[in-house]
């Protein structure tokens, strides 16, 4: 054998065992990337952000998102100091991702930079060919084309603009969004037991006045006290408030609800919202950084037991500490405060108690599950197809919750604006059409509701993402005639 033959066969040697090791780093890097959900870089990397973001991850995984440049051992991070970073909620189909360098700031200085393609795209966008590309971004569930265009949620109302339609249907959405709130619709993990003559469609629409007298006449306001069973046996139940919220706080005149939606940004309402008597927000919503858009203001903070329970440092963050704090955890629809002390979702009664130790003069209230479950009824009665069987958002609670507060409330961008876009929050750098629409929680119904009672101008809603709502106590429902002053 020449020295030639000898040298051509170990260059193709080589070659192969090249492009067998790239072929194995390639797959093994797709599997990692499918089975292991924590592994935002790598996903980034490898399909890009844009794949990452339209992924559709398993409804009860828990999303790890705070990981230290050397290694996936958590770091601590405050939401107040660094806004950008939030854990997801992961009875949510779609979880709000973010990494410690992936801040609102970073994000845009990366809108100006020359890598701002490659980011986008990833490393596999660049070495696949795009039949390729497509399929394995299918795989994901991330298709660019099944993006939910959000125009076909509005209407045209003359001068005031697109407005949200209160007419929307899950037919109104894309086919990947369907088939998730179609997956939530058949779940029924709550036992939800709720018919009505009429098939569980309305027999006619309600106006405003009507709709609002029912929520007024069926919706109790109702959080934990210390003489309810199964608490009276707890030693603990001494750390729950021995009145309920609605004798404790308020009244208050004007309200501001401030939606978590991205569509807040830049919204330059900052001064609006703490103009009113009382402010309520939503979860880990931070206001450090957002003042001029949100306002700095907070009275009531609506915490769910998620974020209780998780990464959001509950017990240490300075995010916590001000104003009244108020939790929630989905019961089961029975409301049976025995049966739901035993099967929480999160463990809302344990980090209750560790709070509560460490801030005993704070007031903290738990509110009663069968709150929920009212709104959740009049939700479904009023629309024409059926539900998600699925508490409400923590948004709509918040609005009833302070309609038993307050004289007046105005709810910010729960109804988009202008300004709508498919942005998440406004605190953080991620896109999807769910968190408009809803999937876990009957988000796309709780808006139809909101619009139809909205005392308000269409101009409002579509310059301001400004709904305005009465008081509770501000109308009499014993008489149709009462319902002219609206």
């Amino acid at each position: 054998m020449d020295r030639v033959s000898q040298l051509w066969r170990l260059r193709r040697r080589a070659r192969r065992g090249v492009f067998c090791m790239a072929l194995f780093c390639m797959t093994m890097a797709v599997l990692y990337t499918l089975c292991a959900e924590n592994s935002v870089p790598v996903t980034d990397a490898i399909f890009g952000v844009r794949a990452r973001t339209r992924a559709q991850p398993r409804a009860h995984s828990i999303v790890k998102v705070i990981r230290g440049a050397g290694g996936s051992k958590p770091m601590y991070v405050d939401p107040q100091k660094l806004p950008g970073v939030i854990p997801g909620d992961p009875q949510k189909p779609i979880p709000v991702l973010s990494s410690l360098n992936y801040s609102v700031e970073a994000s845009q200085k990366q809108q100006h930079s020359g890598s701002k393609e490659k980011e986008r795209h990833g490393l596999l966008a660049w070495l696949l060919v795009r039949p390729l590309r497509r399929a394995l971004e299918t795989i994901l569930g991330a298709r660019r084309g099944d993006g939910q265009n959000l125009d076909d949620f509005f209407i045209l109302k003359g001068e005031a603009g697109v407005i949200w339609n209160d007419e929307t249907s899950s037919s109104m959405l894309s086919k990947r969004l369907k088939k998730v709130v179609q997956n939530y619709k058949a779940m029924n993990k709550y036992g939800v037991t709720f018919s009505n003559p009429e098939g569980g469609r309305r027999q006619q629409k309600l106006s405003g006045p009507r709709l609002l007298c029912q929520l007024k006449d069926t919706v109790k306001m109702t959080t934990l006290t210390p003489d309810m069973d199964p608490f009276t046996k707890f030693p603990w139940a001494s750390q729950l408030p021995a009145q309920p919220l609605t004798s404790t706080i308020g009244p208050f005149k004007t309200c501001a609800v401030v939606s978590s939606a991205g569509s807040m940004r830049k919204s330059g309402l900052g001064k609006e919202i703490d103009a009113h008597d009382a402010v309520v927000r939503f979860n880990a919503a931070p206001t450090t950084g957002f003042e001029r858009d949100v306002g700095s203001k907070t009275t009531v903070r609506l915490i769910n037991s998620q974020v209780m329970a998780s990464e959001h440092h509950f017990l240490s963050s300075s995010l916590y500490s001000s104003g009244t704090l108020v939790a929630w955890d989905p019961a089961p629809f029975s409301s049976d405060l025995n049966e739901w002390y035993n099967r929480t979702d999160y463990p809302i009664f344990q980090q209750y108690q560790r709070y509560r130790r460490l801030h005993p003069q704070q007031l903290f209230f738990i509110l009663h599950p069968s709150m929920q479950w009212q709104l959740w009824k009049r939700i479904q009665e009023n629309m024409a197809e059926p539900i998600q069987k699925n508490p409400p958002s923590s948004g709509l609670l918040g609005t009833v919750l302070m309609m038993s507060l307050c004289d007046v409330v105005h709810v910010y961008e729960f109804l988009p604006s202008r300004r709508r876009t498919e942005l998440c929050h406004y605190y953080q750098n991620f896109k999807d059409a769910a968190c408009t629409m809803g999937a876990y929680h009957p988000l796309m119904y709780e808006k139809n509701l909101v619009k139809r009672m909205n005392k308000g101008s269409d101009q409002d809603i579509y310059n301001f993402g400004r709904v305005t709502l009465p008081g509770f106590n501000t109308f009499d429902c014993t008489h149709t005639s009462n319902f002219s002053h609206f």
